[in-house]
């Protein structure tokens, strides 16, 4: 019996070494590769201040209590994206009485593959939302820019979100959901999708970074100082985005390949597109594992870091070069 229990335990050891070595080679949450952020591609700090300031001081509420608030955001965006390509329209969509709308603007010629980047506009209660998720819509709009003056092979949309935050969070009417239904409804082919959720918050002193494991806490830093990709278990697409900013930036980028249990792992727009069976990651600062003053009145503009915000989408930009080279 004694022997039974042995090797039962030791085949145990077995696989959950198997299990770890296989998770490590899925995500390599340590990347060692750093490179330098050279002077002429840097994305201003200031078109990114601007946009996050403007969303989340003069278009307050952004709540789904406020759908005219919300179209007269998704018009602002549009405004924007327009400067970067003529290809931009609103997709609107009924939830009860009211209408919201998307914002969807395309770059590159048609393709069998489309990429996706979003990010939602809307915000929590009445809240500013600056870093949640302001950022990530001054992110896209910036991206925007760098995307209309690269010759393209592939088509890229980006897309600005409603309805993203409670009380319509995980249901049908979540504007990435219904964006992701209708590519799945026209059998369009996803190489990607990205969301930027949160990519502003950024803190350098120690303890400020936290986990919802203490697992974690023994694999990834405990200063707020990085911008982390997550992707699904079995899946090595974060990779890629975490290896690019890595290497065209000098702002650390980790990734995790966890399971849906582990809170904040489908805390955005992307568990959308996983749900249709597309590839999706999310970049993000960690929301509320760092961020304390998520969801709170405190989340303002002046708290950002813009230049960390701006190699964050410099380095996501490359990425896109990157696999929109690829044939």
């Amino acid at each position: 019996m004694n022997k039974l229990i042995k090797l039962f335990r030791n085949i145990i050891i077995l696989l959950l070494l198997a299990i770890s070595a296989l998770w490590i080679a899925l995500a390599r949450p340590i990347n060692f590769t750093q490179g330098s952020y050279a002077p002429e591609f840097i994305v201003k700090p200031q078109f990114l201040e601007n946009h996050v300031q403007q969303l989340s001081q003069a278009f307050l509420p952004r709540n789904s209590d406020n759908p005219a608030n919300l179209i007269k955001v998704a018009e602002y965006i549009k405004s924007n994206l327009n400067q970067s390509t003529d290809n931009v329209e609103l997709q609107y969509f009924n939830v009860g009485n009211s209408r919201y709308a998307n914002v969807l603007a395309y770059y590159g010629p048609e393709s069998n593959e489309t990429i996706v980047v979003g990010a939602h506009y809307d915000a929590y209660s009445v809240f500013p939302g600056a870093d949640d998720n302001a950022s990530g819509v001054a992110g896209l709009i910036v991206l925007g820019q760098l995307l209309g003056k690269t010759k393209l092979n592939t088509r890229i949309e980006l897309v600005a979100y409603s309805l993203e935050e409670p009380p319509f969070f995980a249901t049908p009417n979540m504007g990435s959901a219904i964006h992701a239904k209708n590519l799945k409804d026209k059998s369009k082919n996803i190489k990607i999708m990205i969301s930027l959720e949160m990519i502003g918050y950024f803190n350098n002193e120690k303890g400020s970074q936290h986990y919802p494991s203490k697992l974690l806490e023994l694999i990834y830093p405990d200063k707020g100082n990085f911008i982390a990709v997550v992707d699904e278990v079995f899946s090595n697409r974060a990779q890629g985005v975490k290896s690019a900013i890595n290497r065209h930036t000098d702002l650390p980028a980790y990734s995790i390949n966890a399971p849906l249990f582990i809170p904040g792992i489908d805390y955005s727009d992307h568990r959308n597109y996983w749900e249709q069976g597309y590839p999706a990651v999310m970049v993000t600062d960690t929301a509320f594992y760092r961020n304390l003053k998520y969801h709170t009145a405190d989340d303002t503009y002046d708290r950002l870091d813009y230049e960390r915000m701006a190699k964050v989408i410099y380095g996501v930009f490359k990425y896109l070069q990157e696999i929109d080279s690829q044939r």
